[in-house]
C-alpha cells in the first residue's frame, strides 16, 4: 500500500541509503529470493516486501531494484496485479541506471524478460531478447544467472513451439553438460527433465540421464528428489511437462493421474510461466474426462477454472494466450453437447494459433477438432483435420507424436 502511493519519480528522488546494516540486509534479502522462490511460495512475498520497506524507510541501494522487481512478481502471481507491472519494473531498470550499475542489468532483464514479460508481450520476441540478456551476463562474468536464463528459456522454447524440436535437442544435451561443469544442479535437474520431454516428442530413445556424475537415473527419481526437499520450481516443472507430453499423445487418463494427484499443488507454483501452461493442459485433459466420466464434478470445476484464469491472461495479451482460451471453450463446449457452437470455436482457435505463431497449438487444436468430427461419424472432415494435424507437428520435429497418433 505504501508503495501505491508513491510515483516513479518519488522512488527515484529517495536519498541513498546509508545504514550499513540495511544495505548488508538488502544483500542478504536479494541473494536469498532465488531460493524463496525455488521452495515455496509462502516466502517470497515476504522477502520482496521487506526490500521494498527497507527502501522505502531507509533509502536506495542498487539491490532496491531487484526488491522492486520481485515485489512486481509477487503482486501480479498473488493478486493479478497486472497494471504494475510495467509501471513498476520500468521504475526498477532505472535505479539500476541511477547507480550506474550495468554490471548487474543483465540479471534485473532475464528475470523481467522471463518471468514476468511474457504475460504482455509476444513471447517469440521475448525468447530472442532474453539469449542477447543472457550473453550479457557472461560479458559481466554473472554465470549464476546467464545459466538460469538460458534453462528457463530452453524449456519456454518447447512449450510455446517457438523452434524445431531436433534443434533444441541439441543445445539441450551441450547444456546439460555445462551445468554438470559448472556445478548448478538443480539446474541440469530442470534441464534433463525438459531434454526428456523433447526427446519422447521427437520419438528418440536416447537416455538423456547417461551423463557420468548424474546422480539420478531417470525423471521419477529426480521427482523424488524435487519432494522430499522441497525444490517446489523443480517439482512442478516436471509435473508440467508430464502432463503436456501425455496429453499430445492421447494418454489422457494417464495425464488425469498426474493432474488429480498434483492439482493442490498448482498453487504452490512458483515460476509463473509454469503455472499459465500447467493451467491450460490440466483444463484439457478436465474437459476429456468429463466427457469420458461425466459424473465426476471436480473436473467441471477444474475446467472452468481454467477457462476464467485464460479470461484474465488473454486481457493481457491477445497475442499469447487467445489461441489457448479458444480451444479451452471449444472443449468445454464440446463437453456440453453444444456442437455448433464448439465446432466455430475450434476453428478460431486453430486460426489465432496460426495467426499468432503457435505451430504445436495449432496441430493440438486440429487433431482435437479431428476427434470432434470422428464422433460425430463425418469421415471426410475427420481426415481432413488429421492430415492437417499431421503436417504442423512434422513442422514442430514431434514425430514421436506422429508414430504414436498415426499408429492409433
Amino acid at each position: 500500500n505504501e508503495l501505491n502511493k508513491r510515483s516513479p519519480e518519488d522512488l527515484l528522488n529517495l536519498p541513498k541509503m546509508t545504514d550499513k546494516k540495511k544495505q548488508w540486509a538488502m544483500i542478504f534479502l536479494d541473494a536469498i529470493f532465488p531460493y524463496a522462490l525455488s521452495h515455496s511460495p509462502t516466502f517470497p512475498p515476504l522477502v520482496a516486501s521487506r526490500m521494498v520497506a527497507l527502501s522505502l524507510e531507509y533509502g536506495l541501494v542498487k539491490e532496491s531494484a531487484f526488491g522492486l522487481n520481485e515485489f512486481v512478481y509477487c503482486s501480479v502471481c498473488i493478486y493479478h496485479n497486472y497494471d504494475a507491472c510495467n509501471h513498476w519494473t520500468k521504475s526498477a531498470r532505472l535505479v539500476l541506471k541511477k547507480f550506474k550499475a550495468d554490471a548487474i542489468v543483465p540479471k534485473l532483464e532475464i528475470s523481467q524478460y522471463l518471468l514476468l514479460s511474457f504475460l504482455q508481450q509476444p513471447i517469440q520476441a521475448l525468447i530472442a531478447k532474453s539469449f542477447e540478456c543472457r550473453q550479457d551476463a557472461l560479458a559481466v562474468g554473472d554465470i549464476e544467472h546467464a545459466t538460469f536464463g538460458a534453462c528457463i528459456n530452453y524449456e519456454t522454447i518447447v512449450i510455446t513451439g517457438t523452434h524445431h524440436l531436433r534443434s533444441v535437442e541439441n543445445d539441450c544435451t551441450v547444456f546439460s553438460l555445462e551445468t554438470l561443469r559448472l556445478n548448478q544442479l538443480p539446474l541440469l535437474f530442470f534441464n534433463l527433465s525438459v531434454h526428456n520431454m523433447i526427446l519422447q516428442l521427437i520419438g528418440s530413445d536416447k537416455d538423456p540421464f547417461n551423463i557420468a556424475g548424474v546422480p539420478f537415473k531417470n525423471e521419477n527419481e529426480i521427482l523424488v528428489f524435487a519432494e522430499s526437499s522441497n525444490v517446489h520450481f523443480l517439482a512442478n516443472a516436471i509435473y508440467m511437462h508430464q502432463v503436456m507430453v501425455c496429453y499430445f499423445f492421447r494418454r489422457y487418463t494417464h495425464a488425469a493421474e498426474i493432474t488429480k494427484k498434483y492439482h493442490s499443488d498448482v498453487g504452490k507454483m512458483t515460476l509463473l510461466p509454469q503455472t499459465v501452461l500447467y493451467t491450460f493442459y490440466e483444463g484439457l485433459v478436465a474437459f476429456q474426462m468429463i466427457r469420458s466420466q461425466p459424473n465426476e464434478e471436480e473436473w467441471v470445476g477444474i475446467g472452468e477454472q481454467s477457462i476464467k484464469s485464460y479470461q484474465t491472461w488473454v486481457r493481457n495479451s491477445k497475442w499469447n494466450f487467445e489461441n489457448k482460451l479458444l480451444l479451452l471453450e471449444a472443449e468445454s463446449l464440446f463437453s456440453k453437447g453444444d456442437l455448433d457452437a464448439a465446432e466455430k470455436k475450434y476453428l478460431a482457435s486453430i486460426e489465432s494459433a496460426r495467426r499468432h505463431k503457435f505451430v504445436h497449438e495449432e496441430g493440438l487444436a486440429l487433431d482435437l477438432l479431428a476427434s470432434f468430427y470422428k464422433s460425430q461419424a463425418n469421415a471426410v472432415k475427420e481426415k481432413e483435420y488429421f492430415d492437417l494435424a499431421i503436417a504442423c507437428y512434422e513442422k514442430w520435429g514431434a514425430f514421436g507424436i506422429l508414430n504414436h497418433i498415426c499408429g492409433e
